[in-house]
């Protein structure tokens, strides 16, 4: 969900090398994994490797705007092209570095004025020694779409904005069995044009830290915490009057992740989450709720890989509502060959609006095969089945959309 990007981010993006090795085995971009033997376009030296990256992509939406009701809602066909390009550093280096660049130009069969051109950018680079690690991380994406936050003022359009993400986090071996963790992220969302004075832009600030001890040489626990600060602005002068400037969120709980059995892997904090702001209307308010985020990645046979992950936080909207935000996945990935693979998930999330009367149960189902026939292309077919029920009718309703893709890598 588009809205929610503000919930739990520190732990999509914290000690990720911990759990990914198993977890790309039940992963809908496991079959990536297998084109990133892609020859280089290009080599500099014995440290530098250049890609292009391109793709095209064709698809049917039967409800682009996510509008409720039929006098808005638009059912279009849309091709779009991704030029792009990849570099990559550190073959050989304890010092390691990619960035990525791509540009989708997408453009809609009838309904022209939705037609767009996006930009997007990521770069990571990391520094290993034998007893610490330090990486950081930097995205931008332009963005033309709606969420269940920002349709209820679209109606019949689409919202444009920017996600901009930033980040370090570094890990230190105190001994052989005890190791701390501490990082930093900024994440941004920045509302354009005509929306700028319709949804207010949201700046968070996360400060996460932990201190784990090794089980054993597969298993990790222990204790984190996290400090986030969320700074709003922009928008209606209604919006600071009922739900302020500004707010606080503090987690504190235990972790816990690396492969429990032979082949399940996880990924766990589980705790409790504090919020507290103050706005004008209302006076100090401050809300507790357990908060989780789990991962379990499990490798039935050498074809089959199932997960699931589930998550519970505090989030905010793009009106600057106050949420909690409860989510689940489930999904099952075969692998019929080196070739070819398939997927299929299940999505539930359950976001109560806790500063209005407002709830919103959300249902994506999907299913996906994937071909990749040499290191260089791939193919790919899904379809995805959308399902927002809210007892607000302007934040209700459904999307049925198919895509089919080609890729090339060299």
């Amino acid at each position: 969900m588009e809205n929610k990007k503000d919930f739990s981010i520190w732990f999509n993006n914290f000690n990720k090398k911990y759990t990914m090795k198993k977890l790309i085995v039940s992963s809908i971009f496991a079959a990536a994994a297998y084109t990133a033997g892609a020859a280089p376009l290009i080599t500099i030296g014995d440290q530098l490797d250049l890609f292009f990256k391109g793709a095209f992509i064709g698809k049917w939406d039967s409800n682009v705007t996510y509008a409720h009701d039929s006098d808005n809602k638009i059912d279009d066909y849309a091709a779009t092209f991704r030029l792009g390009a990849e570099a990559d550093y550190g073959r050989n280096s304890k010092f390691k570095a990619n960035v990525k660049f791509h540009e989708d130009i997408t453009r809609y069969a009838e309904h022209k004025e939705l037609n767009s051109n996006l930009a997007h950018v990521k770069a990571n680079v990391a520094y290993v020694e034998s007893n610490y690690k330090i990486a950081a991380d930097f995205s931008f994406d332009q963005n033309f779409q709606n969420s269940a936050d920002t349709v209820e003022f679209a109606r019949g359009k689409l919202v444009r904005y920017n996600n901009i993400t930033a980040g370090v986090n570094g890990s230190y071996d105190f001994t052989e069995k005890l190791f701390g963790e501490i990082g930093f992220r900024w994440y941004e969302i920045q509302y354009l044009g005509e929306w700028e004075n319709v949804y207010s832009d949201q700046d968070i600030y996360s400060v996460p830290v932990s201190v784990l001890y090794r089980i054993t040489e597969k298993i990790s626990a222990g204790l984190t915490y996290q400090y986030r600060y969320t700074e709003f602005s922009g928008g209606p002068d209604y919006y600071a009057l009922f739900y302020g400037d500004n707010r606080s969120d503090h987690f504190g709980g235990l972790t816990l992740r690396g492969e429990l059995l032979p082949k399940l892997t996880s990924e766990i904090y589980a705790g409790v989450s504090y919020r507290d702001f103050t706005t004008p209307d209302r006076g100090d308010v401050d809300d507790t709720t357990f908060a989780i985020r789990g991962n379990f990645a499990y490798e039935v046979t050498e074809k089959l890989g199932v997960y699931v992950s589930g998550s519970r936080d505090f989030g905010s909207g793009a009106s600057r509502q106050a949420t909690i935000v409860s989510m689940g996945e489930i999904g099952v990935n075969y692998f019929f060959s080196e070739q070819v693979s398939a997927i299929s998930s299940f999505t539930y999330s359950y976001t109560e609006y806790t500063s209005i009367f407002r709830n919103d149960d959300c249902y994506i189902g999907r299913v996906g095969i994937r071909y990749i026939p040499n290191k260089f292309l791939t193919f790919a077919a899904n379809y995805r089945y959308l399902d927002n029920a809210s007892n607000v009718t302007s934040a209700t309703y459904s999307q049925h959309l198919v895509d089919i893709s080609v890729s090339v890598k060299y």
